[in-house]
């Protein structure tokens, strides 16, 4: 599994070169599971080799993580916090996003602004997290675009540096895949279990909200006998 794994994002690099490592990103970055962190150190090792640039894999990087988080940042900015938090209501539990939560990091994130778009992009799925409230705060688009952006291209390019470095390890595109393969099984494991407990919680509280013998308060009912 790993080397499948491995051998599709090189073929795919190696079809496509920058745009690629770009669409692989976008793709990542969008559907979280997708280990991002494993494309850029195999485009990285394939730099030591010659066919990439180390500069020119962090800007397509870079540019492909910020095209994946606006496609988070854009509509909750159109939707404002209100519309935002009524659409989770609905639905978040897909994305195991709580309203609640979204609101505790909206507040979050008006303290903090764009620094913190800044420092959460080496973080899995915080990154993508944080697109919600910076755009439900209506965090302009050129600043946002802004702080992702270098954020996004500063971390990729660290992490070509490491796929440049392990280049000299033998057996190194193996290592990466065998990383690719447990980052995306714990990544998959969290989403499960974050569901799960998510739609637990919603059973416990219909539960609670019922009678003794399972049926919902009737108004006007005594308590007890």
């Amino acid at each position: 599994m790993a080397g499948g794994l491995t051998n599709w994002l090189v073929d795919v690099m190696h079809t496509m070169n920058y745009v690629g490592i770009f669409l692989l990103l976008v793709l990542a970055r969008v559907i979280p599971p997708v280990p991002a962190e494993s494309v850029i150190p195999l485009a990285g090792i394939a730099a030591a080799q010659g066919e990439y640039n180390l500069f020119g894999v962090a800007l397509a990087g870079g540019l492909g993580s910020l095209a994946g988080q606006l496609v988070w940042f854009l509509p909750s900015r159109l939707m404002g916090r209100d519309r935002l938090e009524a659409f989770l209501k609905r639905y978040g539990h897909w994305l195991t996003i709580h309203p609640r939560k979204v609101r505790r990091s909206t507040e979050w994130f008006g303290k903090h602004g764009g620094i913190a778009v800044f420092l959460t992009q080496p973080v899995p799925g915080v990154r993508t997290l944080i697109s919600i409230p910076a755009g439900a705060c209506r965090m302009s688009i050129p600043l946002y675009c802004l702080y992702s952006g270098v954020g996004s291209i500063l971390w990729t390019l660290l992490l070509a540096w490491t796929g440049y470095m392990l280049s000299r390890w033998p057996f190194a595109h193996s290592l990466v895949g065998y990383f690719t393969v447990g980052l995306l099984v714990v990544l998959v494991g969290l989403y499960l279990y974050r569901l799960v407990s998510h739609f637990h919680g919603i059973r416990r509280a219909q539960k609670s909200s019922r009678g003794p013998d399972g049926d919902p308060p009737v108004a006007g009912a005594p308590l007890s006998p």
